[in-house]
């Protein structure tokens, strides 16, 4: 199952749609871990270090920490959590076509 979704997942992260929304939030252009960050822990609210490092038990404490909580100094969670979805939307269109009529020209 993984090998058949994560190519849709990963898009998200490496998507020019979602760099794009980011850098409109705020986040800089040219280093993806702020908007990482953001786009995952927004779901969490605005979450600390230690909260987020728990829920992210795969990352180091001190790199959440780097990273959060300045993520909602950038925006807010909810803003984050909008920007995610218009980044997906856009990013799965591109790919898949706008409908049912196939991928886009």
């Amino acid at each position: 199952m993984w090998h058949l979704l994560e190519p849709l997942h990963a898009l998200h992260y490496y998507a020019p749609e979602a760099f794009e929304e980011a850098a409109a939030l705020g986040y800089g252009v040219g280093e993806r871990w702020p908007a990482y960050f953001a786009w995952r822990a927004a779901p969490l609210g605005a979450a600390g270090t230690a909260r987020v490092a728990s829920a992210f038990y795969s990352f180091s404490p001190a790199m959440v920490g780097r990273y959060v909580p300045a993520a909602w100094e950038v925006a807010a969670p909810g803003d984050v959590l909008a920007a995610r979805l218009r980044a997906a939307d856009r990013t799965l269109r591109a790919v898949l076509g706008d409908g049912a009529g196939g991928p886009a020209a």
